[in-house]
């Protein structure tokens, strides 16, 4: 009995028990038998004279020492992973991986075409895309869990180096058949309007703070991966609107505000990008002088300033960039 050095084996296996919240869950995502699973954690537990989960809860749950053995898993699996990019960059990005934190939105409808880009360049180079709530991805940029991470939010400068990607616009959306639209109409702009980049975007056809409070609004609840402008647009335009309902993701808020549910902000890229039939009008808010763009945030690609950030990571910004630059990054 005693500890021994973690097999590769082992180290997947109890990671993925410990994330997946069960052993048949673990085997399933593995594609082994849930025996074999069962067989190699008792074969850990006789050895180092310990459990590792208590399985009389469900989900199961690490015991102390348990986890211990889980940390000391992902210390491996990080420092393998840094070691198999450091040699795919000697190997000319033949192999290696990238993994990419970001919303499932953006994953969904901003990603796609840099993703295939970059694979079409670099066939070796496994792409992972993790989706959690902001705070926990900005963690897992400081353990190491993601080399990159896509979003619209600050990254502490201490930590983070972050680089400009492209600007959002949000915009408040009603649907057509609210009452509250009668007598706006020069002031609407249609999905049309934002697709094509009217004129009309430029216009002063904006509506008052204090006429957009009078609306029931839609926001996103605060476990939500995408960053929502609200509460900063309320505070700085004196807004105390009603709250009636808020979604768990920005796809949902979006199909709330089309069947008249509330209104809510709404970013130009969801509107470009969503594939939507259906849209409800899209007006922009008259921001008072020197508010700063309320309305706006920048995309941001951020990584951790103190780990090393892989040629993987590297190469694919510098594409993705190229793609931004030419304005093709998100088109089919």
């Amino acid at each position: 009995r005693g500890l021994k050095l973690m097999t590769t084996q082992q180290i997947q296996y109890i990671i993925a028990i410990t994330e997946e919240g069960s052993f048949s869950a673990a085997a399933k995502k593995l594609v082994v038998t849930q025996p074999s699973i069962s067989q190699l954690v008792k074969n850990i537990e006789y050895t180092i004279g310990a459990p590792l989960f208590d399985r009389t809860t469900q989900p199961i749950k690490l015991t102390p020492v348990g986890i211990a053995y889980y940390e000391a898993a992902k210390k491996i699996e990080n420092v393998n992973r840094e070691l198999q990019n450091r040699v795919s960059e000697i190997n000319d990005l033949q192999f290696g991986t990238l993994t990419i934190g970001t919303s499932p939105f953006r994953a969904a409808c901003m990603l796609p075409k840099s993703i295939a880009y970059f694979k079409e360049k670099y066939p070796g180079i496994s792409i992972n895309i993790i989706s959690e709530p902001i705070e926990i991805l900005k963690q897992y940029l400081l353990d190491g869990n993601i080399d990159i991470c896509i979003e619209n939010d600050v990254f502490q400068p201490q930590f983070f180096t972050s680089e400009s990607l492209s600007t959002e616009t949000f915009y408040l959306a009603v649907n057509p058949s609210n009452p509250w639209n009668e007598g706006k109409e020069k002031n609407v702009l249609t999905a049309d309007d934002i697709l094509q980049d009217s004129e009309k975007l430029y216009d002063d056809c904006t509506v008052s703070a204090a006429e957009a409070e009078k609306l029931p609004f839609i926001l996103l609840d605060s476990k939500n991966e995408y960053q929502d402008l609200s509460a900063n647009i309320f505070e700085n335009l004196n807004m105390k609107p009603d709250i009636t309902l808020r979604a768990s993701n920005i796809e949902t808020k979006f199909h709330w505000v089309t069947s008249n549910l509330g209104a809510g902000f709404i970013p130009d890229t969801l509107i470009r990008f969503g594939n939507f039939k259906e849209h409800p009008n899209y007006y922009k808010i008259r921001e008072p002088k020197r508010s700063g763009q309320l309305f706006q945030e920048e995309i941001v690609v951020a990584y951790n300033k103190h780990h090393f950030l892989t040629k993987a990571a590297k190469e694919y910004i510098i594409e993705l960039k190229k793609l931004i630059g030419l304005g093709t990054w998100l088109t089919a």
